[in-house]
């Protein structure tokens, strides 16, 4: 798991370096093309998350010239019995952006390269065939973000979100046997790298 997860990473990092490539240069920038829109909030989803069936919102919002504050949240609770698939998590993220770059000061918020702080919380519970792990208490991250945000119509961007930071908390392995879940073990968690993956629709709202 943790190998797909950084392999997503560094595809989001390539492709935020090759997108952010096209934009560079005067009048063929994509951003050009676009409505120039000065908005203070935007609502997105991350498109990764809805590939594996968790729901998520997220609200940014313009607190001062390329700064803003973003939190997102996620909540998924399924179930498949008869193939004994389960899967629940919920949590949310709270960062802190800077948006910089010639981008970022065309007179469309929200747009171009960014950078920021973020932290996060999750709880979750997963279960394959007859072994699941589960997180006993609410697992926490926190860490530095890089991305890269570009328009593909007047109100709407699509933003390329990574992050690498600390991941910490504790999970417990369990197996099921005879319709029961019988504990394992209790790990404590420790990892540093990837924690963080978005590939954002962003809808801009308002204007400022």
């Amino acid at each position: 798991m943790k190998h797909l997860f950084t392999n997503i990473i560094f595809f989001l990092l390539a492709s935020c370096l090759a997108l952010s490539a096209q934009t560079q240069g005067g009048k063929s920038s994509i951003i050009d093309a676009y409505e120039q829109k000065n908005s203070s909030v935007a609502i997105s989803t991350n498109a990764l998350y809805d590939a594996f069936l968790i729901p998520n919102l997220g609200l940014e919002v313009k607190v001062h010239d390329n700064w803003t504050i973003a939190a997102n949240g996620m909540w998924a609770w399924w179930t498949f019995e008869t193939r004994h698939v389960y899967w629940r998590i919920y949590g949310g993220d709270l960062a802190v952006r800077r948006y910089f770059g010639k981008q970022s000061k065309k007179n469309r918020s929200m747009t171009g390269h960014h950078t920021g702080l973020y932290g996060q919380v999750l709880s979750y519970d997963f279960q394959l065939g007859n072994f699941g792990r589960m997180s006993p208490k609410l697992s926490y991250a926190a860490g530095v973000e890089y991305g890269f945000s570009f328009p593909v119509a007047n109100s709407l961007n699509i933003d390329c979100t990574v992050g690498i930071g600390y991941l910490g908390g504790y999970f417990d392995d369990y197996v099921k046997m005879d319709d029961h879940n019988v504990w394992r073990a209790t790990v404590k968690q420790m990892w540093f790298g990837p924690t963080k993956a978005s590939i954002s629709l962003v809808w801009l709202l308002g204007s400022k």
